[in-house]
């Protein structure tokens, strides 16, 4: 356990050279400029795309695919390429990246999309995954409690099964949390699909209440927020460990804004915490049994709290109970 941020060193890869990071339940993915991916971490369902099973302390060069986005689950990853062809990886314990003869993949497996569809962003809950194809369309696979909330449509394809979900517009983007998804339309409007237990979905209704320009959407496991093109963050969802950044209950009084003193350029969020990168240094918040706010202790961090190792941020990035923050030279 990490209670204050550590540099990371002897790496593979030039730090600059890198895409982009996505971290999981107890891994981290790591694609660079080139398309070379590297991975580092838990490994127990072959998540690592090593070709084998065994925890790697060191990130390790697993292949040139050429992804242009990767993305991490709890014990299960994926990638996209620029021909937005869709490669998953790891557990397969609910048909959530292939058909049910295997329990695990230890290497990037091709998956075929119905219709010939092409990928244009993968991200996982618990136990499924979605798929925002390039027209606009989301497909689902594996088990989530999705399918007892929403009506899908079934469409069996070399024997995996994908549901597909129905909205009156196109979907721009999605994010996925253990047991719901956070959807936005291509005219601004976003809703919230599935588990409503801690107000992670607000019953439904428009999370865009200002009707701002959002340019991320971000999800933990029951809390999700997005960032706005005017420097703003709003969360909403569970709150017992200040993942909203505020010590009051408000789950369910629809989305709060994050105090933070400047400008917020990213944010990302962990399980039961997160993170944002504003102008002034990067801030934590939420669930801290870890040391994954950074702030030299394991207690809860109730407010955005600065780190104040964090000066020359340029990305920050976050797994169940880690993160992770590139900084420039």
């Amino acid at each position: 356990m990490c209670e204050n941020p550590q540099l990371v060193e002897s790496l593979p890869f030039d730090a600059e050279s890198i895409r982009t990071i996505s971290a999981g339940g107890g891994h981290t993915l790591i694609c660079t400029d080139d398309g070379r991916l590297f991975s580092s971490g838990w490994n127990n369902r072959g998540q690592l795309g090593l070709g084998h099973t065994n925890d790697v302390c060191r990130f390790t060069f697993v292949g040139e695919y050429g992804f242009k986005t990767v993305a991490c689950g709890w014990d299960v990853s994926g990638g996209i390429n620029t021909q937005g062809e869709l490669y998953l990886w790891g557990s397969n314990l609910w048909w959530q990246i292939a058909d049910k003869n295997a329990k695990f993949y230890s290497t990037p497996t091709k998956l075929e999309l119905p219709a010939g569809d092409k990928a244009r962003k993968v991200c996982f809950g618990l136990r499924h995954t979605c798929v925002l194809t390039e027209d606009g369309r989301l497909l689902l696979l594996g088990k989530s409690k999705l399918l007892h909330y929403e009506t899908l449509d079934r469409i069996d394809l070399g024997g995996i099964e994908f549901f597909a979900l129905k909205f009156p517009e196109k979907v721009a983007d999605v994010v996925s949390g253990e047991n719901h998804l956070v959807i936005r339309l291509e005219r601004g409007t976003i809703v919230c699909k599935g588990d409503d237990k801690f107000g992670q979905c607000l019953k439904g209704t428009d999370v865009n209440v200002g009707k701002l320009q959002v340019v991320k959407l971000q999800s933990g496991w029951s809390h999700s927020g997005y960032l706005t093109s005017n420097g703003t963050v709003y969360l909403w969802g569970r709150n017992n460990y200040g993942q909203l950044g505020v010590a009051v209950d408000t789950s369910r009084d629809g989305p709060t804004l994050l105090d933070v003193e400047s400008n917020v350029r990213d944010f990302c969020l962990g399980s039961q915490h997160g993170v944002a990168l504003a102008d002034d240094g990067v801030y934590s918040w939420g669930w801290n049994e870890h040391g994954n706010c950074g702030t030299g202790n394991n207690e809860n961090v109730w407010t955005p709290t600065r780190i104040k190792q964090m000066r020359r941020a340029e990305v920050v990035a976050s797994g169940a109970a880690f993160c992770f923050v590139l900084q420039k030279r």
